[in-house]
């Protein structure tokens, strides 16, 4: 059964087609300066993510949880023209992460980030 599901994992990943420098930093940095780079959505969720936000060109969009901001940075590329996102992180650490590739992104503007509990 882990073989199936390892080859499925590959088949998805070679044929994604999803392919983005920054994202690609983002999973590096990801790594190298957290605990759990594993909580990272990853090309293949990213890809998915995206492709939905492109689909539904969504006007608002509220993510409870940003970790480093990739899942973010997938959907708003997908954001009808004037749209916003908005993310939630509790660790201000992540935050700071997240915070750092949304500038240097083409969405820095449509995204806004707050720290803190989404339950408060």
């Amino acid at each position: 059964m882990q073989d199936l599901i390892t080859s499925l994992y590959n088949y998805a990943d070679r044929h994604s087609g999803f392919d983005d420098a920054l994202l690609n930093e983002l999973e590096r940095a990801t790594h190298l300066r957290t605990l759990a780079p594993r909580m990272l959505s990853g090309r293949i969720q990213g890809a998915f993510l995206q492709l939905i936000s492109i689909l539904t060109k969504p006007r608002a969009i509220l993510e409870i949880g940003t970790f480093t901001g990739y899942s973010a940075l997938c959907l708003a590329k997908g954001l009808e023209k004037g749209g916003q996102l908005i993310t939630l992180e509790l660790n201000p650490e992540h935050a700071l992460i997240a915070s750092e590739f949304f500038a240097r992104s083409g969405h820095a503007k449509e995204i806004q980030l707050y720290v803190g509990n989404a339950k408060a």
